[in-house]
Parts: C-alpha cells; sequence; structure tokens
C-alpha cells in the first residue's frame, strides 16, 4: 500500500500539506488561509512537512486517554478532543496501526477527489485475517484493487442505480409497516402510553430486517416481538465481532493466545457467514425450482446467481459484507435524522404538511413520490452531512524505498456514529480517525440551528447545494 491506485503513483501526503490554490465559488467553507507576502514568493514554495513532522500524542499520552480516562469504547470523543488539540491533521497510534488522521471537511475533499480508477481503501486487516484463517473468500470490503473494481461493477447494478433500486421498494414498504406496527406496540406497552424506549436497537433490527429482505429475499423476523433464535443468534454475532475486534485492534498479538477475544472474534464471524450461507443455499433451491417449472426469477440474490459473472464462494463472501454495510448505515441516518427534527419542531411541522400534500392518508408512499417531496430529501442530505455513518478517514503510514516516510490515505471507512446520548465504538476501519465533519460542526450553515443559534432553514425551500 506504498500509493494511490490508478496513473501514477506519487506521495501523497506532501500533495495534502501543500498550501492549497484559491477555492471556486462553490467550495466549502473553511477555516481562513494564510497566505505569503511577495518575498516568500520570490523565495520559492515552501518545504513539504513529512508524516514524521505532524503533531500528535505519543504512546504514553494514547494508553492514558484510551485506558485511564475510558475513551476505548468512546473513541469518537477522543477524536474531536485530538481535533481540537491538534489542529485539522495529526497522527496517531492505535493498537497495530499508525494513522494520519483528517478532521477537516476542506482537506478531505482535496484527497477524495484524488482518487484513482482503483481507490485505496483501509486495509481491512482483522477481516482479512478471518478470512485467510478460516479459507474464506473476500467481499467488496476486504477485496482490493482490478478485483475489488470487478466486485464493484456486479453489485453495484442492482443496488445503487436508482431505475434499478425502485424494484425493491415494494420489499422496503413491507418492512417500513411492520416497523410502525412495533412501534405502536411499544407505546401502547409504555406506562405512559407513548414512549418508545430503545429507538436505536429498534431501528437497527429494521435496518437489518430491510437489507436481509433485499439480499436474501426472505424475511428473518427481526421486527416480530418473539425474534427467531437463529436470527437471535446473528445479531448477537454481530454485536460480539465488533465488539472484539476493538480488542484484538488495541491488545498485542501475543494475548490472542492467552485472552479468550480472539477465538470470541473468529467464532462471532463464522455465525455471521454460516448464517448467509444458509439462507443463500436455500434460495438456490428455490431457484432451481422456479426455473424447472418455467417461472421467472427475480431479486437481487436471484440476479448475483443467475449472472455468472460471480462464483458461489464470490456470492458467499460478498453478500456477508454487504449485509454488515447496509444496517448501521441506514439505521444511524434514521436515529440522526429523528434526533435533529426533534429538536427544531418548525422543519419537522413542514415535513409532515409536504408528506400530507404529497401522499394521501389511504394511499402507502412509492418510489414515484419521492421527487416531490424536496424537504425530505433536504432533511436526509442535511442530517448525512453534520452526522453521517461514514464520515471518517484513517491514512496509513507507508514506509517507500526513501528514507522519508509517505503517507497514503484511503478514502472515507466506516465510523459507526450515534446521537450524543448513545456511545457508540466505531468498526475497526475508523480506529484512531477523527469525524471529517468535526471541523465544520461549531459553524452548521444549513437546516439544523446549532446551540444558541437563530439560524434556521427557511421552511418550504431547499437550498440549491441541496438538490
Amino acid at each position: 500500500m506504498a500509493g494511490w491506485s490508478g496513473g501514477a503513483r506519487r506521495p501523497l501526503l506532501p500533495l495534502l500539506l501543500r498550501p492549497r490554490p484559491p477555492p471556486p465559488p462553490r467550495s466549502i467553507p473553511g477555516p481562513p488561509r494564510r497566505t505569503g507576502g511577495s518575498a516568500a514568493t520570490a523565495a520559492g514554495p515552501a518545504r513539504l512537512k513529512g508524516p514524521e513532522e505532524l503533531p500528535g500524542p505519543g504512546l504514553l499520552r494514547t494508553f492514558v486517554w484510551l485506558f485511564l480516562r475510558g475513551y476505548l469504547l468512546h473513541t469518537h470523543r477522543l477524536q474531536l478532543m485530538s481535533r481540537r488539540i491538534y489542529g485539522p491533521i495529526w497522527k496517531s497510534t492505535f493498537g497495530h496501526y499508525e494513522n494520519i488522521n483528517i478532521g477537516s471537511p476542506v482537506v478531505l475533499e482535496q484527497l477524495l477527489r484524488q482518487e484513482g480508477k482503483y481507490p485505496m481503501r483501509s486495509d481491512m486487516a482483522l477481516w482479512k485475517e478471518h478470512r485467510d484463517t478460516r479459507r474464506l473468500p473476500y467481499g467488496p470490503f476486504t477485496e482490493e484493487g482490478e478485483r475489488w473494481y470487478r466486485l464493484r461493477q456486479v453489485l453495484n447494478k442492482r443496488l445503487l442505480k436508482p431505475s434499478e433500486a425502485v424494484l425493491y421498494a415494494d420489499a422496503i414498504g413491507e418492512v417500513v409497516s411492520d416497523l410502525m406496527l412495533r412501534l405502536r406496540d411499544e407505546r401502547s406497552r409504555s406506562p405512559s402510553g407513548v414512549l418508545v424506549g430503545d429507538v436505536a436497537n429498534l431501528l437497527y433490527r429494521f435496518a437489518l430486517e430491510g437489507i436481509s429482505y433485499i439480499l436474501f429475499e426472505t424475511r428473518i423476523g427481526c421486527l416480530k416481538q418473539q425474534v427467531p433464535a437463529e436470527t437471535q443468534r446473528f445479531i448477537d454475532s454481530i454485536n460480539l465481532m465488533f465488539k472484539n475486534s476493538i480488542f484484538a485492534t488495541v491488545l498485542p498479538r501475543w494475548s490472542r493466545k492467552v485472552l479468550p477475544f480472539w477465538d470470541r472474534y473468529l467464532d462471532s464471524w463464522d455465525t455471521i457467514f454460516a448464517f448467509g450461507k444458509t439462507l443463500i443455499d436455500r434460495k438456490m433451491e428455490e431457484l432451481e425450482g422456479q426455473v424447472e417449472r418455467g417461472k421467472e426469477v427475480s431479486g437481487y440474490l436471484s440476479y448475483l446467481l443467475a449472472s455468472g459473472r460471480l462464483s458461489l464462494d464470490e456470492v458467499y463472501g460478498s453478500v456477508a459484507e454487504l449485509l454488515l454495510a447496509g444496517v448501521d448505515t441506514t439505521s444511524n441516518t434514521l436515529s440522526w435524522a429523528l434526533y435533529h427534527l426533534s429538536r427544531d419542531p418548525g422543519i419537522q411541522e413542514t415535513l409532515y404538511q409536504e408528506l400530507k400534500a404529497v401522499v394521501p392518508a389511504d394511499r402507502f408512499p412509492g418510489a414515484e413520490d419521492i421527487p416531490k417531496m424536496p424537504m425530505l430529501r433536504a432533511v436526509i442530505k442535511e442530517t448525512l452531512r453534520p452526522s453521517s455513518s461514514w464520515r471518517t478517514t484513517r491514512c496509513l503510514m507507508t514506509r517507500p524505498t526513501s528514507p522519508s516516510l509517505s503517507g497514503s490515505c484511503p478514502s472515507a471507512g466506516s465510523g459507526a456514529t450515534a446521537p450524543p446520548t448513545t456511545p457508540s465504538a466505531p468498526s475497526p476501519s475508523a480506529m484512531g480517525s477523527v469525524p471529517a465533519s468535526a471541523a465544520a460542526l461549531p459553524s452548521w450553515r444549513c437546516t439544523w440551528p446549532s446551540p444558541g443559534s437563530s439560524r434556521h432553514l427557511r421552511c418550504g425551500q431547499t437550498p440549491a447545494a441541496w438538490r
């Protein structure tokens, strides 16, 4: 991982530290930039800093913060504190990883715009260790380079294209209806008759049910009052996998033979893969019967199996990783949207009136209604701006053949976040990294008013940048 794939390789960190050119008219707002005088211009460009010159906490301070002050399971707070202390770019060590952290939306945009055809992501070393240990195939998160590109070409076609995503509208509508029933049931069971206790957990189960229905074309019962035992083991395994991955990242490798976290980590992944494999094999048997009866097949998993572009092993590996990708992103976005809407009743009311005007009370919303609801689109986009589930970047330190270090930075990795009242532990790919939007939080510029501010979006008007 010594450079950026696609095109000529070049040290990336010096490019990030180089003084930026004047921003275009629609650039992202950032902190004021210092400009040198004519003497500095005549003397030539300033010397570029190397990664070893970046500020950051040493090993002792990192140990104190993580273990003595309790930031190990609250790394999102440590990220914000480090941004305040060290500025927009700093280095840190987290377990086996040496990281270069970016805490500026402007710098992050500059980095992401330099991606090539095969962008370099975080290497997901822990996930790969499980795949290699169990001799399992890589998926879209663990694969790299040309193989990653080939996988994404096949997987994206039925997931990311709007014209194809419409095919899942009925399935999602069915899951949403079950969520509404579960919410009503939770409210009726509460002493007040209106309280829903653990909203974040309920939205997590909703997202898991939805993505499972899309990927496996099968309901797995996450929203039932009594969750099936097989599904509950699967849910517990996801939580255990992420929890033990933190210990696997921080603790030395020799401790894996002494402490139980590593075996638990591997066993959790085994359960996740076994659950996916069972559903895929079951779907294959259904497809064979449908083909024999001359019945037309449809659905995402049916498309993957019938396309012939992926081997069965590649389908196993890809679906297991896609399943995890679709849960935290969806549930956290919904959690943050509800949190922000609860703080601004005016926008909440405007959104409600828009929904009433577009969708009659006797009809379920459809994909064709989305373009008619600009406020809904604006709320979702603004939620994703300061509170995105994918808002962190970890830059891996690499050692080229020359004596000096260069920084090689993959694009944004996963860092599941939650509302301020719900602490969360980011996944391994986000360890030691900083929210890209951290620098922008004190000066929110769109819908949601910051504390003590009177700035609001004019209800019913959507900023051009959001459309």
